[in-house]
């Protein structure tokens, strides 16, 4: 009998055994799923009870007088709509963190006691056991409050200025109370209005429309006035030809025509002297499959030089010049350095009385008016869309715009050649008119050889591109680009693409905020 018992006792050990190992296992599977008993510093809020707002886990926090004292604020708050509830626990935890718990703390609010989830409002300071001016503190509001009165700067403000500064003297009271009524103030009647705000929004219903008027018309008035001073010749330019009327250097001409020096003269001089054989214009390289086609330029015979700023251009070469020969990019800072030829074709236009050396004044004072104008516009429009300006605002600012825009037009067209000049001028604008003309028109006989230094001197290079580019598809070699002595590269180089390129210079403790997965919006930060 003994042996059957023995026999017998193994399965029920066994069994007793396994049970125990189910048990174990399910009681692991409960705790896993119940984190708020056995995690209370991840989310373990404390019972929360419909009326009560006020939760001390530390005990210590906040005396009674002081959870006394929160709870009806916080009951007054009820009467805004907001239904809030307030948390203060012992735990250390990141501004991450935190902003994720009291999220969390607002849905929990909404689930146990009924909150409107558009309208509750959750409030959470963790608070480093060891160290309880070290704290970690947010805020949540639901949709209503996100999409009204407590936008997200303005959640980032309460956490910011209201909630972290009193924490890091270890007030909690002092905090608790400074949010809650930043946050009644600002679902009552929005954010806080700053005194540059307040500033803005009495300027603009003051003086701003009187001042913005009384501008614009000054503005016109000073501008006109000067404009008014301007001499003209009573001549007409002719009708438009692609002749030649002169002997005029290409540079000297586009100085003409635009009234002074032109920004970058020198392309134009470039071309001029690679016509006349006194430099070789060169293919330096095809660019591959990303880059873009550049010359180079040898120098070839000085004596060929015929005024200052030939010698101007040439100087800047043979500064920069290997040799004889100056690479694509020692070329690409002589066009960007233009100041000397510049110089050059302004002595020309003075030595020959075409630059009228008055005109400087009244054109500076006229630009400056503009430019006032500008700055004096982009003022009125700040103060007036900060302040919420009214109407006759706006129409005033509009005025102040015309205003400026005219002393701009005005500031440029302001003549800056002599009446002499003015009338050197007409047959070369007429010139310049011709060669836009059959640029575009393709049927146009056009003599490039003879026409390409003027054409770049008159700012006409783009509408030249098309005739170039057809000119390159026929087979035509164009002088200034005939140096090569290969016929294969004079017909399939991109010369026009490479000069282009190679001659146009070149421009030289943080607070934690989001929205939340169920709507809403909040921010949390650090002492």
């Amino acid at each position: 009998m003994d042996r059957r018992r023995g026999v017998g006792a193994a399965p029920r050990s066994t069994a007793s055994r396994g049970f125990a190992v189910v048990l174990t296992v399910l009681l692991a599977a409960l705790v896993s799923c119940a984190p708020a008993a056995v995690a209370p510093g991840v989310e373990g809020f404390p019972a929360l009870e419909p009326g009560v707002r006020v939760y001390d886990e530390t005990g210590t926090s906040l005396t009674p007088g002081q959870a006394s004292d929160l709870q009806g604020r916080l009951d007054a708050l009820r009467g805004t709509g907001a239904d809030a509830v307030v948390l203060v626990r012992a735990l250390d935890a990141s501004s991450d963190d935190t902003f994720d718990q009291v999220e969390a703390l607002q849905q929990a609010w909404v689930a146990r006691t009924g909150a409107d989830r558009d309208t509750a409002v959750a409030i959470l300071v963790n608070r480093n056991p060891d160290d309880p001016r070290d704290a970690r503190a947010g805020v949540f509001v639901g949709r209503t409050y996100e999409d009204g009165n407590v936008p997200r700067d303005e959640q980032e403000a309460v956490v910011e200025d209201a909630l972290i500064p009193p924490l890091r003297d270890g007030d909690v009271h002092g905090s608790l109370v400074a949010a809650v009524t930043r946050l009644s103030d600002s679902i009552r009647s929005g954010p806080p209005v700053s005194a540059s705000e307040q500033w803005a929004a009495g300027a603009a219903r003051s003086w701003l429309p009187a001042a913005a008027a009384v501008t614009a018309l000054a503005a016109l008035v000073a501008a006109y006035g000067l404009f008014r001073g301007r001499r003209t010749t009573d001549r007409a330019p002719g009708k438009p030809t692609t002749r030649r009327p002169g002997d005029l250097p290409p540079a000297v001409v586009g100085a003409l025509v635009a009234g002074g020096a032109p920004a970058s003269p020198t392309p134009a001089v470039l071309l001029d002297l690679a016509t006349r054989g006194a430099v070789d214009i060169e293919p330096e390289s095809d660019g591959g499959t990303f880059g873009s086609p550049t010359v180079r330029v040898r120098l070839r015979d000085e004596g060929l030089l015929r005024d200052d700023v030939e010698r101007a251009v040439w100087a800047g070469l043979a500064d920069r010049a290997d040799g004889d020969l100056v690479d694509g990019a020692a070329l690409a800072e002589v066009v960007g350095e233009p100041s000397a030829v510049r110089a050059a074709v302004r002595a020309r236009l003075v030595a020959e009385g075409w630059l009228d050396e008055a005109a400087r004044v009244p054109r500076a004072w006229i630009a400056a008016i503009a430019g006032l104008a500008w700055v004096l516009l982009l003022a009125g429009f700040l103060v007036g869309a900060i302040g919420e300006a009214p109407w006759p605002a706006w129409v005033a600012l509009g005025g102040l715009a015309v205003a400026a825009l005219v002393a701009t037009v005005l500031a440029v067209a302001y003549p800056g050649l002599s009446v002499r000049g003015q009338d050197a001028a007409l047959p070369w604008t007429a010139y310049r008119d011709g060669l836009r003309a059959a640029a575009e028109d393709e049927h146009a006989d056009l003599d490039l050889d003879a026409v390409l230094p003027d054409a770049v001197a008159l700012d006409l290079a783009t509408a030249l591109k098309s005739r170039m580019a057809a000119a390159a598809a026929s087979g035509q070699v164009v002088r200034a680009f005939g140096a090569s002595g290969d016929p294969a590269r004079l017909t399939t180089f991109p010369w026009w693409i490479a000069f282009t390129t190679t001659t146009t210079p070149s421009g030289g403790g943080a607070t934690v905020s989001g929205g939340g997965a169920g709507g809403g919006g909040g921010a949390a930060g650090s002492t």
